[in-house]
């Protein structure tokens, strides 16, 4: 009952922090014994297969984990046992997995020993879990474990955010292996379990390298998206006000863009400031801006933009045109609900347009957590006006939003119709695409 509780509390914990999702999981077999036998990219992979699979599954783990604190406590309430990874040290841990799955117990092992250095399995696979299944005539069911080594690589601290998935894999019964004799039979199998693996995973190692690899890139030269709306703005508040007071965070916003070009160091969260900058320059400075312009400031300021800040939040785990896309809608958005303010001056306008606008592209592109927070923005677009006492007056609003999704979907350079889903893995063995070459 523990198990069930604290397993439900971290499901719900995962699918937030990595959008967590495990598919397969029906092809374990509901009694009886069996293997478990998946990649191991990060600390949090006894837990990653266990979330969502209704019996306990006793995973032979890496004895340093349970010295870790809470990941300790957490690894043996699911159920695993220690195993000391030093050679000549692992017999003992090895009969005590046997005699759990000949009492029908699923135990889960990791053939590779110790988590990935580089994404993909390590070159040399234990043979632990084969000879666990040809002993016992228990199933090995191979897992892919997608993701993890991008969210908690061995070198890191810390997990990070990053879309994680686990697929269970067709079991393999070990009965034709157990007729070639037990060293063809192992070799044997452990290639069956790597292929079935791997042909989930390499497509995925490859496109984690190529994100880490762009992130390590050079900055890119200001974009239109960043610069145009920033330096226009200030020409129109300039033009109003003939001050320099008022433009100067414009002129200090594009220094910074170039800043980042020619002197600070590129890394991931370097990226992700830069990538998300001009969305925030235009939400803040416009807000500051608008009564200097004569026009009424929006009611609860802090309140709207937390509620963007949230909207933005699961373009962290996007692709990185999906999250370009969606900063540059409320690039859009932003001067659009400027001009209409001049046309239908009320102060509740950006509440109904903003919002609307990151519902309309949330539910359009299916973005992460889009089941959820396209129906949170859209309730909130059309019940906080109206409770806020906004009326027929706000219309001109509603059409900003939609304007500034149209032109992120309709315009060139835009996003089309839909984004494209990811493709599933096919059946066919896959090569290594490269990545051992």
């Amino acid at each position: 009952m523990i198990r069930n509780a604290f397993r439900a509390v971290l499901e719900a914990l995962f699918k937030l922090l990595f959008t967590y999702d495990c598919v397969g999981e029906e092809k374990l077999p509901a009694t009886g014994g069996a293997v478990i036998s998946a990649n191991h990219p990060s600390y949090l992979d006894p837990i990653l297969l266990s979330l969502q699979v209704e019996r306990p599954i006793r995973f032979m783990a890496w004895d340093a984990l349970f010295r870790l604190p809470l990941l300790g406590s957490l690894v043996r309430l699911f159920g695993a046992f220690p195993v000391d990874t030093r050679k000549g040290h692992g017999r003992e841990a090895y009969e005590s997995a046997k005699a759990l799955v000949l009492e029908g117990e699923l135990v889960g092992i990791f053939p590779e020993g110790r988590r990935s250095r580089e994404g993909w399995m390590e070159e040399e696979l234990r043979a632990g879990a084969a000879r666990l299944s040809l002993e016992t005539g228990a199933p090995l069911v191979p897992a892919t474990i997608r993701g993890a080594f991008r969210a908690w690589p061995y070198f890191r601290a810390l997990p990070g955010p990053a879309k994680i998935q686990v697929r269970y894999h067709d079991p393999i019964e070990p009965g034709p292996y157990r007729a070639l004799g037990e060293e063809e039979g192992t070799a044997a199998l452990l290639a069956e379990l790597r292929r079935r693996v791997e042909r989930t995973l390499l497509p995925g190692v490859k496109a984690d390298r190529k994100i880490e690899a762009l992130y390590r890139t050079p900055a890119p030269w200001p974009r239109l998206f960043e610069a145009v709306p920033a330096l226009g703005l200030a020409l129109l508040v300039f033009w109003k006000t003939r001050s320099f007071a008022v433009v100067w965070p414009a002129y200090a916003y594009v220094g910074y863009l170039l800043a980042d070009l020619l002197f600070v160091p590129q890394r991931r969260l370097t990226k992700w400031i830069r990538n998300g900058s001009a969305a925030a320059f235009m939400l803040v400075y416009g807000g500051w801006v608008l009564p200097k312009l004569g026009l009424p400031a929006p009611i609860g300021k802090a309140a709207l933009l937390a509620l963007l800040g949230g909207a933005g939040f699961p373009h962290l785990y996007e692709r990185g045109r999906l999250a370009i896309a969606f900063v540059q809608g409320l690039v859009a958005a932003a001067p659009l609900e400027i001009g209409t303010l001049y046309h239908a001056p009320t102060p509740i306008g950006p509440h109904l347009a903003l919002p609307l606008f990151a519902a309309a592209f949330a539910w359009e592109e299916r973005t992460v957590f889009w089941r959820y927070s396209a129906p949170v923005l859209l309730a909130y677009a059309l019940l906080v006006p109206w409770w806020l006492g906004g009326g027929v007056e706000l219309l001109p609003h509603a059409i900003a939003a939609l304007l500034a999704w149209g032109l992120v979907r309709f315009l060139p350079g835009g996003r089309g119709p839909g984004g494209a889903p990811e493709e599933e893995p096919d059946d066919t063995p896959s090569s290594t695409l490269g990545l051992r070459d």
